[in-house]
């Protein structure tokens, strides 16, 4: 009878060892759930921090009664002292370890102290208050130090906004009220905060907004965006957003999203060099002929150029020909309009990431050349795609919960490098999908575009009022694409 009974289990047991894959198409990403981060015993029953474990705030809609009345009485303490907090913290009523918890603060999180002691300091939590242990606090500071241009009044009728939207060349400062709300900009909450009154971190919290919420931006002014959650409005740090997009093409720049004056020709074996307080770093060094996406030239007459996550620099005396990026609305036929460069090993001789780098000049060698007419719409799979050994793709390592490598491997670069001088111009992205949420070495966090099978893809539409062509310009360890008016 055991043997009858094992034969079933053993063949369940295989498909189970079978559906594990090592095996996958094109590069796939995992974005559903996000990897826990560390956590500490910070106190004999510890909380966890909000956005690892996803605790459930109200309806901001449903803020009233006693979080109303927690709410005034935040606003009408005033906070003495900033710091942060070193692990998750339970926020308990009393100054007591017994005391009933209050709410959590995450790790990495700002607090905003309005009683510092010894042992429990009294905090505000962005919702209400309460008291966590003073010894898992630090970079403790008096609140007024750490306040920069960002503390500004609200928008209003009388203060008209200095940020970067404009309407018809004058600052509009409608965007920053809910009657004049705009849906100008999708992104995502990069961790938990407040969402406050006005343009202020010393102003009352309307409403809590966990990692990953996500919400509709109207404009963003100085170190604020003016964002609305569900039917809710208010003002958080941008620097806790991430994965921006634009739902109107001509609502602005992006935060973050740096715009190149051009690209570089070097005219020999060129370093890229860091310089830091230990003095100067060589990251890589690219071939004769290469073509690097650069910023304005420094007083040292240096051209910087992002790196991977960092700035590498040239020097003049590398380059032999500049090409010129041409603000897209003067832009006559043939001028590029935007360009972008990003790095990956080479020197590397395991067959793996031989595959990689012959997939990436594969995946650009299909887009180069293409030309997109006005209001024309491409999913960057039916130029790339598919990835599969038939359609010429190596196996190569991949980014995939469920594989270790597949065809394709190397194409999420491609992609990502197009991404980034797209958004550069006034060119609108229908759909994209990001790596895990750290995102990927190659550029900052959120900006990358991802490639495999069903919606792992980009789709962008032409919104510029002429037609566009993609080139690339490829050596050994250096990726770089422009786009040029037709």
């Amino acid at each position: 009878m055991k043997k009858i009974l094992a034969l079933p289990l053993m063949g369940i047991l295989c498909l189970c060892i079978a559906s594990s894959g090592l095996f996958a198409l094109g590069e796939t990403v995992s974005t559903e759930t996000p990897a826990a981060s560390e956590t500490a015993a910070v106190e004999e029953t510890p909380a966890p921090s909000v956005s690892e474990n996803n605790e459930v705030f109200e309806d901001p809609q449903a803020l009233t009664g006693e979080a109303d009345t927690q709410a005034e009485a935040a606003d009408a303490e005033t906070a003495t002292y900033v710091a942060t907090a070193n692990a998750p913290l339970k926020v308990r009523r009393a100054p007591d370890k017994t005391a009933s918890g209050n709410g959590s603060i995450a790790k990495g999180d700002m607090v905003y102290i309005l009683e510092l002691g010894n042992e429990w300091s009294k905090v505000d939590t962005g919702r209400n208050t309460g008291y966590v242990q003073t010894k898992y606090l630090t970079d403790i500071h008096e609140y007024g130090t750490s306040q920069t241009a960002s503390a500004t009044a609200s928008p209003s009728a009388t203060a008209e906004p200095t940020g970067e939207f404009l309407t018809d060349g004058v600052y509009d400062a409608a965007l920053f009220t809910p009657e004049g709300f705009k849906d100008n900009f999708n992104a995502e909450m990069y961790k938990s905060a407040a969402v406050r009154k006005t343009m202020d971190d010393r102003s009352a919290a309307v409403f809590h907004l966990d990692k990953y919420d996500e919400v509709v931006v109207s404009a963003y002014q100085g170190d604020w965006s003016y964002i609305r959650y569900q039917n809710s409005y208010g003002f958080v740090p941008t620097s806790s957003l991430f994965k921006w997009d634009r739902i109107d093409p001509y609502a602005g720049d992006i935060p973050g999203c740096i715009k190149h004056i051009g690209l570089a020709f070097v005219n020999h074996s060129t370093d890229i060099k860091s310089y830091d307080d230990n003095g100067k770093k060589v990251l890589k060094t690219v071939n004769p002929g290469s073509a690097l996406a650069v910023d304005t030239k420094d007083a040292e007459g240096r051209y910087p150029l992002p790196y991977w996550r960092t700035t590498g620099y040239i020097e003049e005396s590398d380059i032999s020909y500049i090409l010129p990026v041409v603000p897209w609305e003067d832009a006559q036929s043939g001028d590029m309009i935007s360009c972008m460069s990003t790095y990956y090993a080479v020197g590397i001789h395991s067959l793996q990431y031989q595959g990689r780098n012959y997939n990436i000049y594969l995946g650009s060698s299909f887009i180069s050349g293409t030309v997109m007419q006005p209001g024309e719409t491409l999913n960057i799979y039916d130029v790339m795609g598919p990835y599969r050994k038939s359609t010429g793709y190596h196996r190569a390592p991949v980014m995939s919960p469920n594989a270790l490598w597949g065809y394709g491997g190397g194409t999420c670069q491609v992609n990502t490098t197009l991404y980034n001088a797209l958004i550069q111009v006034p060119i609108y992205i229908n759909w994209r999908r990001v790596h895990a949420d750290v995102g990927i070495y190659y550029c900052p966090v959120g900006f990358d575009a991802a490639v495999g099978g069903g919606n792992i893809t980009m789709i962008f539409t032409n919104t510029l009022p002429y037609a566009v062509r993609f080139n690339y310009f490829m050596s050994d360890g250096c990726l770089t694409v422009g786009i040029f008016k037709v």
